[in-house]
């Protein structure tokens, strides 16, 4: 071992002459530990909301959504042959989107409905919304209705009272009559949903085919496609250069803004927690001055012997180093610990929802932490080292 190396790790664990030396040193690297613990730890809580809020998101958003422009439904067979055959694209499903109005008991209420097909349920994640009940058979007669739609028409779940009309006033029905037959369609409520958007949104998910017979579509007409890819970014680019005609998004795309306030959010709080760390830094800048005056005779005994001035700097360098690399070490140690076993047993749960607060043990924000204590712990290091320059 070198003598620079060796003497830093002497200084480093030995007694020194003034308790307050030491005491400063042992506080420094507890401040560290403090402070790397709950930087790596609200980086991860914040990917952990990241995740939870894109996971949500996906109960209506999928990898990839294909609309049309000017028109207001997609029928160009072009779709199907181009999404079958690119390798990229692992599902995708239709979707006939319309205006109706809902009778039940002698109520009526305005929704949205969702004609989707068999592929609806694998493309996109209903599963985490639904709040009662279960996906519908879509061949069945059954329908998936918003909460707030069946509190309205007090719906009961595979019952009688749970059974509704809707229908559509569409140009192409006569309407010699108030319910003309060919645009009526009864079902039965087989599980209610939260939406993401407001409380007061009255959807209604169903099967595709009859929602084309309600609004009078053909079988090859959508209102849009939704596709389920593991590589969105290419696969959307490959449609985007072959449906010129169409508005091809990925999910990121389709919810911009809740990713630019996260983005917001996280960079803020990564600056406040960097501006901690570089603020703790000069308790370690302090007691690595403090020993290099108390060590003053030992400079001077080691000047005697023939050791450069640099060689001196590098000993008070690399003590500098060790407190930053303990400290930071220690506290990604603890928070990768709390994370894990936060992951695993729930210990901390969001108040009125039984379930865990979120987490994300994520390689990147361990990495970028271990980055700040490199670069943190050098330029920590460098200054202190300068003292030495001004002792004879």
């Amino acid at each position: 071992m070198k003598a620079d190396y060796f003497i830093s790790i002497k200084y480093l664990f030995s007694r020194t002459k003034y308790n307050l030396v030491a005491f400063i040193s042992k506080f420094s690297i507890i401040v560290l530990i403090i402070a790397y613990f709950s930087f790596l730890t609200i980086l991860s809580v914040f990917s952990g909301l990241e995740d939870y809020s894109l996971t949500f998101s996906r109960s209506f958003d999928p990898d990839i959504k294909i609309e049309p422009i000017n028109k207001n439904y997609i029928s160009d067979t072009k779709i199907d042959s181009l999404l079958s055959n690119f390798k990229g694209i692992e599902k995708y499903s239709k979707v006939v989107k319309g205006n109706v109005v809902v009778q039940s008991d002698g109520k009526t209420e305005y929704a949205e409905l969702y004609g989707v097909d068999n592929s609806f349920h694998e493309v996109i994640n209903i599963d985490s919304i639904i709040s009662i009940g279960r996906y519908p058979v879509l061949n069945n007669q059954e329908a998936l209705t918003s909460y707030s739609l069946a509190s309205n028409l007090d719906l009961v779940l595979f019952n009688s009272s749970g059974i509704f009309e809707i229908f559509s006033v569409n140009p192409s029905y006569p309407e010699l009559a108030l319910n003309p037959i060919g645009n009526t369609r009864r079902f039965v409520s087989s599980g209610i949903f939260n939406p993401r958007n407001e409380a007061n949104e009255n959807l209604i998910i169903a099967d595709i085919k009859t929602a084309r017979k309600l609004f009078a579509m053909g079988d090859k007409t959508s209102s849009e496609i939704l596709i389920k890819s593991e590589k969105s970014i290419k696969s959307a680019a490959f449609l985007k250069e072959n449906l010129s005609n169409y508005r091809v998004r990925t999910h990121k795309e389709l919810n911009e803004s809740l990713y630019k306030i996260m983005n917001s959010e996280k960079l803020i709080v990564s600056l406040i927690m960097l501006l901690i760390v570089f603020v703790s830094n000069f308790n370690v800048i302090a007691s690595t001055v403090m020993l290099i005056v108390e060590k003053e005779s030992d400079i001077k005994t080691m000047k005697a012997i023939g050791m450069s001035k640099k060689k001196i700097k590098s000993i008070f360098f690399k003590h500098n180093l060790l407190l930053n690399f303990i400290g930071g070490i220690i506290g990604i140690a603890l928070s990768i610990i709390i994370v894990c076993a936060q992951l695993k047993f729930s210990f901390f749960r969001i108040p009125g929802l039984d379930i865990g607060y979120p987490v994300s043990l994520n390689v990147a924000n361990i990495f970028f932490v271990l980055i700040t204590v490199i670069i943190t712990g050098v330029c920590s290091a460098y200054i202190s080292s300068l003292i030495v320059k001004k002792l004879n």
